[in-house]
């Protein structure tokens, strides 16, 4: 984990170098003396991690904690400054303004000064570092700066997002049949419940996706849902979401309504629910009292870990218990991952089946670690070099089950680049079981400074490229697609985020905080980056000023939190980049967050009652990405935040009155890039065509008023790939069609609201590149298939 610190600290001071920031008392000579004295360590730092892991020595363990934690120490140098000359930056008027602007200066001139200081203290403790590594014996592998893993051969297939297939299930075919039988059986009248049991990692949740999804299940069934439980749940939660899945209709967000209401649609059909991944007895008999028995043959599958759960839900069926792979599904297994969608009888060379049966053999017939173990070999050559490397980097006799598989992770883990090993890690923030939204997470990863800069690509794109290739090494699932293919959704299995949570506590990479805890650090090197908020707290107690991330209730990690327990305490954190507040009770914009000024990832979720967003906004100059979601009251967005140039992802609450200033000249985000939702105004002819990086817009109340101006602005957003209207009252279907009929990006179509005619436009003139069409309210009264059914490229309807 060294290597992630040492890795970006050499990125930032590169780019403060390209920037001149330091001039004053010689700190730009001593600057890239640091740079390029860590770009050295860096060279070392695998061998110290491989050594450290093996446990070969303390003294190694303490030379690599060492160093990250100077690592830190120089990044929290830089970003100090960095706030400084920021901070002069802001431009207030009048004399106040001027007299802010000169402190500021003064201060600027103290920091420059503590630079010089500061680079001289880690100048002195790197040299000792450095002299350290020699006795140690830390040797130079001749790693490439920046990664870890091996170039990848041109032999290797890579797995393309179109052919993969998430559900590789081997050796549990005659389990499947079984429980198949068992939910078709029309002879078994009454509600039963049927159960898979096993250890984590051995393929639970796989074969119930293949029974849920198999053709025979689904034409036997009415209604389904799919649950995941998880250790940290609440009933209401849980309730919520089998509502959702069977579209239930509660008349109030209570556990007793929610419960009549689920059970009410459950009598209407027969009905199949999964629930997965159940820890506690409880969570089964607090849930059986929704799943009403009208002996028409419903079932309930459950997996869990623990049979004494399955024996519970139904003591009179034997659980389904699961049992590690034979060594032939073993090597079946690991070949599915290392040469996707080849005959794996064939698809291995002879020069490599004695590696391949070595490696299958350490996995002791666990499908995880299999399955995590092929992805890390996939991204190799297929050469005897880089196979036996492999083998070799494996201890001689791995402990049964669970440690088993984590030792497998570890490797896959130590072997990635040290920005894919932050991504990687920052799963562990959210909660277990949680299925995550890519844009969301890629937006974190940015505004984390994780993610490296390629020529010619977006950093979104980058963001879906580190993504898909934790997902093609097995350490994520992407488990939704969007219509381009590109990860929608995604998640990871509990053991690998047991791994997350265990690196990130050695590595001071996140701490989970606990209720009114108080941690004392010995130095603010030690302190963790980021903080994950998971109960209520009376007031937060912590001192780390020098804090990256902080995610309050964020995915429900319990109940959404009341923000009084942040009341006067983010303004502690002047180095903050993230800020999640999933929160209820909070009705005024938090003052504080003004002199955040590094900041570029605000949300806020959940009850969230704000009815301004103030004119302060426009000094969060790095602010890259501003979600509010459930802000029905909000009744202000000040134009400053127009002004912001990093701004590239705004996403307001649904039905907010917002519109857009109408005329801002050339002072508009011109790098924005995902705008929804905006109320539809004069700023569509005059603002709208300015913002030409636009890649997905969505526009509420639109009307024939708006025909032209809005036909014209589309015309010119060459990059917009996801058009949505909402709530439109009469939708100028010609102007939309005559905007994007020549252009090649849109792939989604979005529109709700009546249309001013009464049948679609001919074939040749709608666009050709649709692969999404949703059409809600359209009003439309000849069949529309005529048109449609010539799409060459539309997928979803």
């Amino acid at each position: 984990m060294a290597d992630v610190a040492v890795g970006f600290v050499v990125e930032k001071l590169g780019n403060l170098l390209l920037q001149e920031a330091i001039n004053l008392y010689g700190a730009r000579g001593e600057v890239e003396w640091l740079k390029g004295e860590l770009e050295t360590m860096q060279c070392f730092l695998k061998d110290a991690d491989a050594k450290k892991n093996k446990g070969d020595d303390e003294r190694v363990k303490n030379w690599v904690t060492k160093t990250r934690d100077l690592a830190f120490e120089a990044e929290d140098i830089i970003d100090t400054f960095m706030y400084y000359k920021l901070r002069r930056q802001q431009k207030q008027p009048g004399c106040i303004g001027f007299i802010k602007r000169f402190v500021f200066i003064f201060d600027e001139l103290i920091g420059r000064h503590k630079v010089h200081v500061d680079v001289q203290g880690i100048k002195t403790r790197l040299l000792e570092l450095s002299q350290n590594r020699e006795v140690y014996g830390i040797s130079n592998i001749g790693e490439t700066i920046g990664t870890t893993s091996q170039p990848r051969s041109q032999n290797v297939i890579p797995i393309l997002p179109q052919l993969r297939d998430d559900i590789d299930m081997v050796g549990f075919d005659d389990e499947k049949k079984k429980i198949v039988q068992e939910l078709v059986d029309v002879n078994i009248t009454n509600q039963s419940v049927i159960s898979i049991v096993g250890m984590g990692g051995l393929g639970k949740t796989t074969l119930a996706k293949s029974v849920y999804n198999d053709f025979e299940v689904k034409r036997s069934f009415d209604i389904f849902a799919w649950v995941i439980i998880s250790q940290e749940y609440t009933i209401h939660e849980v309730l919520k979401r089998i509502s959702s899945e069977v579209s239930a209709t509660p008349s109030a967000d209570t556990i007793q309504d929610l419960s009549v209401a689920i059970s009410e649609k459950l009598k209407k059909g027969k009905y199949l629910i999964v629930l997965d991944d159940v820890w506690k007895e409880d969570a089964w008999t607090e849930l059986l009292k929704v799943f009403p028995d009208v002996n028409n043959g419903s079932r309930v599958i459950i997996t869990t870990r623990f049979v004494n759960v399955a024996k519970i839900a139904n003591p009179t069926i034997k659980p389904h218990e699961l049992r590690c792979l034979d060594e032939r599904e073993s090597l079946e297994l690991f070949l599915c991952k290392v040469f996707p969608n080849q005959n794996t009888e064939t698809c291995c060379p002879t020069y490599l089946v004695d590696y391949a049966h070595q490696l299958v053999q350490r996995c002791g017939g666990l499908p995880l670690a299999l399955v995590v173990l092929g992805g890390l070999v996939s991204t190799k050559p297929q050469t005897h070099d880089a196979w036996r490397k492999v083998v070799e980097s494996m201890k001689g006799q791995f402990v049964e089950g669970g440690e088993m598989c984590l030792e497998i992770i570890a490797l896959s883990y130590n072997d990635l680049s040290y920005y894919l090993k932050s991504c990687f890690l920052y799963f562990g923030c959210f909660k277990e079981d949680m299925t995550i939204d890519a844009k969301t997470l890629i937006r974190l990863w940015s505004a984390e400074g994780f993610l490296p800069v390629k020529n010619g690509k977006t950093t979104e794109e980058v963001g879906l490229d580190c993504l898909e290739d934790l997902a093609q090494r097995c350490m994520v699932q992407i488990t939704d697609r969007e219509y381009d293919c590109s990860a929608n959704r995604c998640r990871i299995h509990d053991v690998l985020r047991d791994v997350c949570i265990r690196e990130a506590k050695e590595n001071r990479y996140f701490e989970i905080y606990k209720n009114n805890d108080t941690v004392d650090y010995v130095t603010m090197s030690n302190a963790p980056r980021r903080l994950v908020i998971c109960n209520e707290i009376d007031i937060l107690n912590y001192s780390n000023s020098m804090l990256r991330g902080l995610f309050f209730g964020v995915g429900g990690f319990g109940s959404h939190l009341a923000f009084s327990g942040l009341n006067g305490q983010l303004g502690r954190f002047k180095l903050l980049r993230v800020l999640c507040l999933y929160t209820t009770g909070i009705s005024e914009f938090p003052s504080e967050i003004k002199s955040l000024i590094h900041l570029r990832y605000l949300e806020f979720s959940y009850d969230v009652k704000l009815k301004e967003v103030p004119s302060w906004i426009g000094h969060l100059r790095n602010l890259q990405t501003f979600i509010l979601r459930n802000g029905g009251s909000l009744e202000k967005i000040s134009d400053s935040l127009w002004t912001i140039g990093n701004l590239r992802h705004v996403n307001l609450p649904s039905r907010t009155p917002w519109v857009p200033p109408p005329n801002m000249g050339n002072n508009v985000p011109k790098n924005l890039q995902t705008l929804k939702w905006v109320k539809a105004g004069s700023w569509i002819g005059n603002t709208l065509p300015k913002l030409t990086n636009l890649c997905k817009l969505g526009i509420q109340s639109v009307s024939n008023d708006h025909a032209d101006a809005l036909s014209s602005s589309l015309q010119k957003l060459g990059r917009l790939a996801s058009f949505t209207i909402f709530d439109g009252h009469e939708i100028p279907l010609n102007d939309i069609i005559t905007a994007f009929s020549n252009q090649h990006c849109l792939k989604k179509l979005f529109l709700e609201g009546s249309l001013n005619r009464k049948q679609l436009p001919h074939n040749d003139v709608f666009p050709q590149q649709l692969v999404e069409l949703h059409l809600e309210h359209s009003g439309l009264e000849q069949d529309p298939m005529a048109t449609l059914e010539k799409l060459p490229c539309l997928k979803y309807l």
